[in-house]
């Protein structure tokens, strides 16, 4: 017979569940002998010795990212792993470092410790953009200077390089420094159990200093079946775009940076966002979106329009572009950059009996604008908001108990919802010898909600709900500088009075996806005030 006894204070897990007790033992010149196991066979017993192998290093340096690197070596978590590590990589360029590269693995069991050799060194350092989770962050500045840093993590490794490869300025390696802790919350979003956009720190790069900012990342999700989570940012001069990729689905974030002369005043602009995020979230709601994966999308579609401001002459003053826009061009745009965003939720069958009733969501949101024409005086302007949302899910027929679709009859009690939104707003304006000469306004607005109800497995009904709101403007009599009878204001008066026509038309001018309704966040119905009003009066 044979029998295996552990000694109590000896703890076997692999490289993550090391204890920090192990760590120190890698830096112990002499260690103590290690933790051991009797195992007893027949009348004769063998001491098996069982103690933690030691940690190859690329390099025998050390400094504040190898220390670093120690500390979160055991850790079980790519939070953990990545801990610290972007930011301390990065903030060395405030000290002078410009190249650093570090890996350290696991040493095959009963190798002596402190094991430092030219076969270790280039084992650790094949761990350099090979881990299962890895972070690679690409800068270049105005004077063409690239500087690459990457982390990766596997589960008996962690490496880290960062590579410059030319000279900084003083300016540079500032502006390079200030984006260490933008840089970690980017990673610390990504490294969440459920992830997170978080790349407004990396938007406000400086501008004047740096060209272009990029980042990659990839989470291995250890789940079964296993899959990878992937997040893509790039901004310079041309565009700013972001793209995501994961278990609850995908998005996707573009915005024109190469033409921002329409851009408005930073209240304009917020105004305009604030707008933005309503449609979005009015489309969550109506849809079911995942609530995740749409907050990730609204802090994408936000930290993409940050920062941006329309482009400045050697003097500080706004360059004119072409055109120089009037305060009655700039009154019929929404004041923000151009952009397409989409988002689309992982399909799921959740219905056994009938795996055609898919529960999903994607939704599209655009901007589009475009000034044409000869010359300053015969000018053109034409901005295109577009919003498109496809949608369904399936609700419980009595509100608050659980759905549970089972193929059994009993369970097939529900309804099955299908949407399909599209709403629109398109603004002209004509010039002609330098006069406005036509100013337009047309939104459009359709909604189509079907409802498949099932008792008992057996349909019951199926009604289709289409709505539509179509609205046609001419805003050349508001946009004019003043209006005929009235010569008893004066011209302050009146300047006064133009204004705040603008402002008030401007807040019209935002594309509406749902004017006038109400969107429940329990049933994602859209219902106008007079609806439910009859409805109430109905059950009176």
């Amino acid at each position: 017979m044979t029998s295996v006894s552990s000694i109590p204070s000896w703890n076997p897990s692999p490289s993550r569940a090391l204890s920090a007790a192990a760590n120190k033992a890698d830096a112990a010149p002499s260690p103590a002998p290690g933790p051991s196991t009797i195992v007893a066979i027949g009348a004769r017993q063998a001491v098996v010795d069982l103690a933690p192998s030691p940690k190859i290093w690329e390099s025998p340096l050390r400094d504040g990212v190898s220390e670093q690197m120690t500390k979160n070596f055991f850790s079980q978590t790519v939070g953990g792993r990545f801990a610290g590590l972007g930011a301390s990589l990065l903030e060395q360029i405030k000290g002078g470092v410009r190249n650093v590269s570090q890996a350290v693995q696991q040493s095959p069991p009963r190798m002596e410790p402190n094991t430092y050799s030219d076969i270790g060194a280039m084992q650790a350092a094949s761990l350099h953009g090979n881990g299962e989770d890895k972070v690679t962050l690409s800068i270049t500045t105005k004077s063409g200077v690239e500087v690459k840093l990457s982390l990766d993590s596997q589960d008996d490794g962690l490496a880290v390089r960062m590579s410059t490869s030319g000279e900084l300025s003083e300016a540079e390696a500032g502006a390079l420094g200030g984006l260490a802790e933008a840089f970690q919350q980017a990673i610390d979003g990504m490294a969440e159990g459920q992830p997170k956009i978080k790349l407004s720190g990396l938007m406000q790069f400086d501008q004047n200093v740096l060209a272009s900012v990029n980042l990659h990342a990839e989470v291995k999700v250890r789940t079964e079946p296993q899959s990878t989570q992937t997040l893509d940012f790039q901004a310079d001069s041309a565009q700013r775009k972001v793209s995501f990729k994961g278990v609850a689905g995908s998005l996707d974030v573009k915005v024109d940076a190469s033409k921002l002369n329409a851009l408005g005043s930073q209240e304009q602009q917020a105004k305009a966002m604030s707008s933005y995020m309503k449609q979005i979230g009015q489309a969550a709601s109506r849809g079911h979106g995942d609530p995740a994966l749409m907050a990730m999308f609204k802090d994408a579609f936000g930290a993409l329009h940050s920062n941006a401001a329309a482009p400045q002459d050697v003097r500080g003053v706004p360059a004119a572009g072409k055109w120089r826009l009037a305060a009655e061009d700039k009154a019929i745009l929404t004041g923000m950059a151009d952009f397409s965003a989409s988002v689309s939720q992982t399909a799921k069958s959740s219905n056994s009996m009938r795996l055609a009733e898919t529960d999903g969501f994607n939704y599209e949101l655009s901007q589009q604008t475009t000034l044409a024409g000869a010359s300053q005086d015969e000018r053109s302007i034409q901005q295109q908001q577009q919003s498109k949302l496809s949608a369904s899910f399936h609700m419980p027929l009595i509100p608050g108990v659980p759905l549970r679709l089972t193929e059994a009859a009993e369970s097939q009690n529900y309804t099955y919802h299908q949407i399909d939104d599209t709403a629109s707003s398109d603004a002209q304006l004509a010039y002609k010898e330098g006069k406005l000469v036509k100013a337009s306004l047309r939104q459009t607005a359709t909604q189509s909600t079907q409802v498949m109800t099932y008792v008992m497995g057996k349909l019951q009904s199926d009604t289709t709900t289409p709505t539509q709101h179509s609205v046609q403007r001419d805003l050349l009599t508001q946009l004019l500088p003043y209006k005929t009878g009235t010569t008893d204001e004066t011209v302050e008066g009146r300047a006064e009075r133009h204004k705040q026509d603008l402002l008030t038309l401007n807040d019209d001018i935002m594309l509406q996806s749902y004017p006038g309704l109400w969107i429940s966040p329990w049933q994602g119905d859209a219902l106008s005030e007079a609806q439910e009003a009859n409805k109430g009066a109905a059950g009176a």
